[in-house]
């Protein structure tokens, strides 16, 4: 061999550890605001309000500032909402706090961070909606964290240089229904910090954390009001639906009533909708018969150009009558081979992979990008496609 090709393999190997290393610090530093359980981040984002959660111990609520400047200039005081006591034995009790920022400016980075008389957040951002229905604007996809923490930093690490305006989670958050705070920690709050710190995190139900309490606590619907099972929502030309695909979405159902009623009446040129379970898929779990029966007419006939899913722990595109279906489940759980091809054949493109998709709003057009991110961190193009109203 070459010493030309020892010297170009030597500088991949050391190019691919500093990637690690500065992951592996990244996960380290991310819950490191002292004084916090769980950091503060933003939720419910609209054009004029956003809300700010964080966990804190000892029945500490604290303040938040914020401006469009680390000047800041305005504050609102936090409100405990509930006092988590149950998870397991601690010296001091935490508290969920929250408190709602109002009289905001549209599509506007505002600066934040939590004070109180012993400590204070690091500064953290997030960009309120659009008023105009033309912006230009990214966000972002993925799901299924669960489980491995340190594929999941990666993931986000890798995610996080594209900048997204809100990131849309399909679900397993965490590992079982029952988890408890510590564990929401670990496996999502502390390896997704780098994005948390700076958007909002638009997450839907998976079968892992259906029936944990902590769900509905941790996270709001638009409009600041604790998650049901559904909602939606608008960012710029982009209509938001989401449903709980582990309930009862059949016709006459209460979700199948407000997916039909809300898809119905929105006038945005670009319908996106998201759930935990997939419509077409090939992996594991492959497809879902009934939603192919019963959601993919209501589909059709509302124009919805894009459905993503997660559950199988994988990525893949396909296209049914004119919309197409993602999946992206790479977030972190244990990786799924391609097994029900049969089920599905009109797949298009499939990666066993960590993986997060990017999507690309602008000029009357969504640019989908997948990346897969390997072990090292190093995210590559797994596959694009442009979608149009």
């Amino acid at each position: 061999m070459s010493m030309t090709v020892i010297r170009n393999t030597r500088q991949i190997l050391v190019f691919r550890f500093l990637i690690v290393l500065l992951i592996f610090v990244t996960f380290e530093l991310a819950g490191a605001d002292p004084g916090f359980e769980i950091p503060p981040y933003v939720q419910s984002v609209d054009t004029t309000s956003a809300t700010i959660l964080w966990n804190a111990l000892g029945g500490v609520t604290g303040q938040v500032r914020y401006g469009t400047t680390t000047a800041y200039g305005a504050s609102a005081e936090g409100h405990i909402e509930y006092i988590i006591t149950n998870e397991y034995p601690r010296a001091e009790k935490a508290s969920v706090v929250r408190t709602q920022l109002l009289g905001l400016l549209p599509d506007t980075i505002y600066h934040y961070r939590v004070v109180n008389p012993s400590f204070e957040s690091v500064d953290r951002t997030f960009r309120t909606a659009p008023a105009d229905a033309n912006t230009t604007f990214t966000f972002l996809v993925y799901g299924d964290n669960r489980n491995d923490p340190q594929a999941h930093a990666r993931v986000i690490h890798a995610a996080a240089i594209h900048d997204p305006a809100l990131v849309l989670h399909t679900g397993d958050v965490v590992p079982l229904p029952n988890s408890w705070e510590e564990v929401w920690r670990e496996q999502f709050f502390e390896p997704a910090n780098l994005l948390l710190r700076k958007t909002w995190f638009v997450v839907t139900r998976g079968n892992h954390e259906e029936g944990n309490p902590l769900f509905s606590l941790y996270f709001r619907a638009p409009g600041g009001t604790q998650i049901k099972e559904y909602y939606s929502f608008d960012w710029g030309p982009v209509h938001v639906t989401t449903i709980n695909t582990n309930k009862d979405y059949l016709p006459g159902s209460e979700q199948y009533q407000f997916l039909e009623r809300d898809l119905a009446n929105t006038s945005r040129p670009f319908k996106v909708f998201f759930g935990h379970h997939p419509v077409y898929g090939s992996g594991l779990h492959g497809s879902r018969m009934a939603m192919q029966k019963y959601l993919q007419p209501l589909f059709e006939k509302n124009s919805v150009k894009l459905v993503f899913a997660g559950h199988d722990h994988d990525y893949e595109r396909t296209i049914v009558n004119g919309i197409t279906y993602v999946v992206s489940g790479g977030g972190g759980a244990g990786l799924h081979a391609q097994k029900e091809l049969r089920k599905n054949p009109s797949s298009l493109v499939f990666r066993k992979a960590y993986n997060f998709v990017q999507v690309e709003v602008k000029s009357g057009v969504m640019v989908l990008t997948a990346w897969m991110v390997d072990n090292d961190g190093v995210a590559t193009t797994a596959d694009q496609a442009v979608i149009t109203p």
